[in-house]
């Protein structure tokens, strides 16, 4: 089952991914698939899970030379399939999450992706040395993505970020492309409500418990962008305020929509701990991680789909039980690829819903 599983997607893969060569996509398969099924992304332990006759060793070889191609590429050998979602995504909302994620103190992963049934699903990220991340590069990850995106027209499209991504010059960017945006700032950011007198975020008068909305506000004595709009929320257990900028007019609501900026935080533990544990790939070099990064990409691409397949389909409960529904979308697909080899279950190839 597993040699006709990868059969069907490389078929799948070739028709989606026309500028990518036979030898490649072949490989991009075989590293997908044994993501699915492997319990970790080390070498060593992809190389059991690949459909092909040989010794181990050789295995592990034909994957690292794969991870070390350099004409593998986000470009050719996934951002294809991400036009392809978003051109035919279905809902009137295309709503970006920006987020960076660390492998322990050598490297970073700068995110952005979309999000999609309590999970994200991932466009494009970059693999960077360990620590922050500036306004250069958060616009870099956006203008790759805004040629695939619909068109402001057809659809609304959102960007949510935490601090990290609250430079003006990216609020700016959103409001040029006719975006709504809803970011993180610091509480010593300046603003004035047009009476011309500056003064911090940290001034507005707030009591634990509580949350406010301000609306027409300028920030900042350098840039003087806006009008932007405010909620400042100290309504959980933590020492001080958050505050978040918008685009469009404060409400509850507007809480409410921002919680999808944190539908990204389980897809990096899919990627790491709790799915294909990123960490245990011991790999050092960024390239090569980028490269892994592409073969998971693609088998949470499947995945998430793979798991609103098995739920629209009435399929989740041969996985859990009918009360419960405490399982992602990545999880459902991930038990079902593992189940359907055991009990001959139809597999299919989701890319897209």
């Amino acid at each position: 089952m597993r040699e006709q599983l990868y059969s069907n997607l490389t078929t799948e893969l070739k028709r989606r991914l026309p500028g990518a060569s036979k030898p490649q996509v072949d490989n991009l398969a075989l590293l997908t698939q044994a993501l699915v099924f492997s319990p970790d992304c080390h070498l060593a332990n992809l190389a059991l899970e690949l459909p092909l006759e040989g010794q181990r060793d050789n295995l592990i070889q034909r994957l690292d030379r794969f991870l070390a191609n350099s004409r593998l590429s986000r470009r050719m050998h996934y951002l294809p399939l991400v036009g392809q979602l978003l051109q035919a995504w279905p809902d009137r909302e295309v709503t970006l999450v920006l987020d960076r994620t660390d492998l322990g103190q050598e490297r970073s992963i700068l995110l952005l992706a979309l999000a999609f049934g309590h999970r994200a699903i991932p466009l494009t990220w970059r693999v960077l040395s360990f620590g922050g991340t500036g306004v250069d590069l958060h616009l870099a990850l956006l203008k790759e993505i805004q040629p695939l995106l619909p068109k402001s027209d057809q659809k609304r499209v959102m960007l949510l970020g935490d601090t990290e991504f609250r430079a003006v010059e990216l609020q700016r960017y959103c409001q040029s492309q006719k975006w709504g945006w809803q970011v993180g700032v610091k509480s010593d950011t300046l603003y004035h409500t047009g009476d011309g007198q500056w003064q911090a975020l940290a001034s507005i008068p707030i009591q634990p418990g509580q949350r406010r909305y301000l609306h027409h506000l300028t920030l900042t004595q350098t840039a003087a962008f806006g009008p932007v709009h405010l909620v400042v929320d100290w309504t959980d257990h933590t020492d001080s305020p958050r505050y978040l900028v918008c685009h469009r007019p404060t409400t509850r609501y507007t809480w409410r929509w921002g919680r999808k900026r944190f539908w990204i935080e389980p897809l990096f533990r899919d990627w790491k701990s709790y799915g294909f544990d990123l960490e245990a790939s011991h790999l050092e070099e960024a390239h090569r991680l980028d490269h892994l990064l592409i073969g998971m990409a693609v088998a949470t691409l499947w995945l998430l789909h793979l798991g609103h397949w098995v739920t629209v389909s009435g399929r989740r409960t041969w996985l859990q039980a009918n009360h419960r529904h405490d399982y992602s979308l990545f999880r459902l697909g991930r038990d079902y690829a593992r189940r359907s080899q055991l009990c001959g279950w139809d597999l299919p190839i989701c890319l897209q819903r």
